[in-house]
């Protein structure tokens, strides 16, 4: 551990446990509300009614909205929020990927992703890739903001920060639960318990949720058939200590802990134009194997202090996933091995895809299936420190943030060749543990961030700055090599805000965007950018309407050789640079409850739109190893980023009962860069999705509810990668009971 580090962790741990005895003294307030001071420091914005006064685009989706549609796919979730582009993959969102304003969407690297304020990817730093994506259906609120106000979170400041708000430890006794049977054999358990009045004093307090998830999937095998689903099984639970509220000095203390289990039939095989064209739900029988099997768990310790004049949390978190992904990556046939995409456009290798062409094991034909068998590790400790004070006619709320974290990927991978004969594939061949890859990268890194928010009049600013320095390190065991850099970044931003009315306002910012290269980057690129943002605001009783402009600057834009994303370009983990890429668009976003104008009493109906224009376009020609860039010309369009895209919902909702259908619309993206008109092979289907839900109480806290998604059964492309064509998820329907006491 370096000098540097070990200074910076000394004052995280000393900042959060010793009063501030430079801090301006103020007036405690008895009546504080901790627990809500508490979220105010580990989520991105903190309620709805605060996202309408911020001086940079953001969004909250609450419990209320999430189990209105009881969706369990964090792609439905998002689809609310403008600006977010998704590209989907397995139908089930379950390895979602996901952009913000033009930013690559690519297993949803690019973005800072959090749960409960802490960096949730895998190893945030050294392999952000999200192979694991906490459960939207334990989550009480979702969160997306942009603009200059992601500097506060980091590391990666381009895009913006999506943070998911697991069940808090409720005030009193609150118990859920819910039963459902769907179509594909799809099953849903989930339960809810949670109390602080259960032992007298309300110290104490819990909450616990537990879930489990499976369907057998929309797709059919060939030949074999068999399972193309998922099962997940999840588990968070959460215990708090806190004195009493009217304490000279509250403290508060939560412990947490989660585990998931995953065993998923996914693949990274899609299929060809023509077998699409026929089914889109078929999969080839090369396909058979394929399994991944993942478990995560995480852990944290929150301590909350409030001192009078300043609170501290301070968060000491451990993360670990470790998975299989065990799938097919290659087939030889007749000595000639071709990789999982170019097997498709080669008859001979394509027929062994299929089953009809039988393959012996052996080194000239075979089915290689490789076991991307991988573990990863992130710990660390982060402190808050925030206060208010005035100044002559200026309020000011300044906030204080120090982080350390450490994460490892750690790779050991071997390949297996398999037989296959009249369509059955068997093991010929065991490939040795850690044969295929067997390395660690790892990230250190130190985070700082000060940010001041200034009301003055009507006027509200926002000044910050971060700081992030960063060791990266990749050790190559197989081939003897070691890769180290350093990295150190300072990351300013502003955030202005002016209200004319209480119903009316602007804002805008300017921030710098940047994003750590990875430890296998053979050279010390950083990407970085300046992001602009302009925007206006109404926020009326019945009505709130959105309307933001945005423009980011890169000066360089990476992108990273993945299995995920198709490469063969490169060596996985490659990086490339593709220098300077200009991304810009409007989102305008709309909520009104037309009842009061329609003088209906005692039912709301709620309308919401969002529309999102982006364009994202290379400002200079080059040649790249990286498949979905290839040849550029100055002008390209960058690929999986929609032109257009829109949603729009409606619903009718009273005591007993509601109603809320919604619908998507997707215009065609780019699989691969280029400008003019899409070639055919080169995009996906422009498509609009329409999902319904309904509830119905039947006895006092009980109800019945159903859903359908995709109700006109739209068949569409949504992906060419990794390897050929994905569909999206057919109509599907879930029907249940659900209790809350």
């Amino acid at each position: 551990m370096t000098t540097r580090t070990k200074a910076a962790l000394a004052l995280t741990t000393i900042l959060s446990t010793i009063p501030f005895s430079g801090a301006i003294a103020q007036e405690q307030v008895i009546s504080k509300d901790h627990a809500n001071t508490v979220m105010e420091r580990v989520m991105v914005i903190g309620s709805s009614e605060r996202a309408q006064d911020l001086t940079g685009a953001a969004h909250f989706i609450g419990k209320e909205t999430l189990d209105q549609n009881n969706y369990t796919d964090i792609n439905r979730v998002l689809r609310q929020i403008p600006g977010v582009n998704i590209q989907e993959e397995d139908g089930y969102g379950n390895r979602p990927n996901i952009g913000l304003r033009g930013g690559r969407s690519e297993r949803s690297a690019d973005i800072t992703l959090m749960e409960d304020g802490i960096l949730i990817a895998p190893a945030p730093y050294a392999a952000p890739s999200a192979y694991y994506f906490p459960r939207v259906s334990r989550m009480e609120a979702v969160e997306v903001r942009k603009g200059s106000s992601t500097i506060k979170f980091g590391p990666r400041t381009t895009s913006g920060a999506v943070n998911l708000i697991s069940s808090s430890v409720p005030s009193a006794q609150d118990i859920e639960g819910l039963a459902a049977y769907g179509t594909d054999g799809t099953e849903r358990l989930q339960g809810h318990y949670g109390d602080s009045a259960a032992f007298g004093s309300g110290n104490f307090g819990f909450v616990i949720d537990t879930s489990h998830e499976a369907t057998d999937g929309f797709k059919t095998i060939d030949i074999v058939g068999g399972d193309t689903g998922y099962s997940i099984q999840d588990i968070m639970g959460k215990v708090k200590f806190s004195t009493d509220p009217t304490a000279d000095r509250f403290q508060s203390l939560e412990v947490k802990f989660c585990a998931t289990q995953e065993d998923s039939d996914e693949t990274y095989l899609g299929l060809t134009q023509a077998d699409f064209d026929a089914d889109p739900y078929r999969r080839y029988a090369a396909s058979q194997v394929d399994n991944m099997d993942a478990d995560h768990r995480q852990y944290h310790i929150r301590h909350f202090a409030d001192f009078g004049s300043f609170d501290a949390t301070t968060t000491l978190y451990h993360n670990q996933f470790s998975r299989n992904w065990y799938k097919l990556d290659d087939v030889t046939v007749g000595g000639v091995r071709q990789s999982l995409s170019g097997g498709l456009s080669s008859a001979a290798h394509l027929a062994a895809y299929k089953g009809q062409t039988d393959l012996d094991g052996s080194a000239a034909n075979n089915l290689t299936v490789r076991a991307n068998n991988r573990d990863y590790y992130a710990t660390g400790v982060q402190t808050d420190l925030a206060t208010q004070l005035s100044l002559g006619d200026t309020e000011h709320e300044i906030e204080f943030g120090a982080r350390y974290h450490y994460d490892k990927e750690d790779r050991f991978q071997h390949e297996d060749r398999y037989a296959i004969t009249n369509g059955v594939m068997t093991l010929a061949n065991a490939g040795a543990a850690g044969s295929n890859a067997n390395r660690h990268g790892t990230a250190k890194a130190t985070a700082l961030y000060i940010m001041d928010e200034i009301s003055y009049d009507s006027w509200t600013f926002v000044p910050g700055v971060r700081y992030e320095y960063i060791d990266l390190k990749r050790e190559d065991f197989n081939s003897s090599t070691i890769r180290e850099n350093t990295v150190d970044a300072l990351v300013p931003g502003i955030g202005a805000g002016y209200a004319f009315t209480d119903e009316y306002s602007v804002f805008g910012g300017v921030h710098k965007g940047f994003a750590p290269p990875s430890p296998s980057s053979t050279n010390d690129d950083v990407e970085e950018s300046i992001n602009y943002e302009l925007g206006g605001r109404f926020n009326g009783n019945v009505l709130n309407v959105e309307l933001v402009g945005f423009f980011n600057d890169y000066s360089n834009l990476l992108g990273e050789c993945t299995l995920s994303s198709g490469c063969s370009g490169g060596a996985t983990g490659d990086q490339f640079n593709a220098g300077e890429v200009e991304a810009y668009g409007v989102e305008f976003s709309l909520g009104y409850d037309a009842a009061p104008a329609l003088n209906i009493s005692g039912v709301s109906l709620p309308i919401n739109f969002n529309y999102t224009y982006t364009k994202a376009e290379f400002q200079n020609s080059f040649v790249s190893g990286f498949d979905e860039w290839g040849s550029v010309s100055a002008g390209d369009e960058l690929p999986y980023i929609p032109e257009h895209q829109f949603y729009i919902s409606a619903g009718v909702v009273a005591p007993k009962w509601e109603v809320n259908i919604a619908g998507k619309y997707v215009d065609e993206m780019r699989t691969q860069a280029g400008s003019g008109s899409i070639p055919a092979g080169q995009g996906t289907d422009k498509h609009f999705i329409v999902d319904i839900a309904g509830e119905y109480e039947v006895l006092d806290n009980i109800r019945l509810f159903a859903t359908a998604d995709n109700i006109f059964d739209t068949d569409y492309a949504a992906s060419r990668r990794p390897a050929g064509i994905r569909p999206g998820k057919p109509l599907t329907a879930l029907a249940g009971i659900k209790f809350k006491f």
